[in-house]
């Protein structure tokens, strides 16, 4: 994606035993954001050009957590156009 780009997070989280409470998303080791319903989703703005490994954290009802896999995410620049010929 080209930057300022925005990133829309979306994990699948389910509980055999249970519901799902919340989805916490997080940038590294810094939470940017959650959600209480599904779809478990969370929109990030104005992403600034970058790679950005993503992943989210599943609470069930009892307090129990499962981290999902990491993800990355790349954002570039808007490059120009290339003219090859001209005649």
């Amino acid at each position: 994606t080209v930057a300022p780009s925005t990133i829309m997070l979306e994990a699948q989280a389910s509980d055999p035993d249970g519901t799902i409470v919340k989805v916490e998303f997080y940038q590294n080791d810094v939470k940017v954001g959650e959600s209480t319903t599904s779809p478990y989703q969370y929109t990030l703005n104005y992403v600034a050009q970058g790679s950005y490994p993503f992943y989210a954290i599943a609470t069930d009802n009892s307090g129990l957590q499962s981290t999902s896999a990491t993800i990355n995410f790349t954002v570039t620049t808007n490059q120009s156009p290339t003219v090859n010929s001209f005649t």
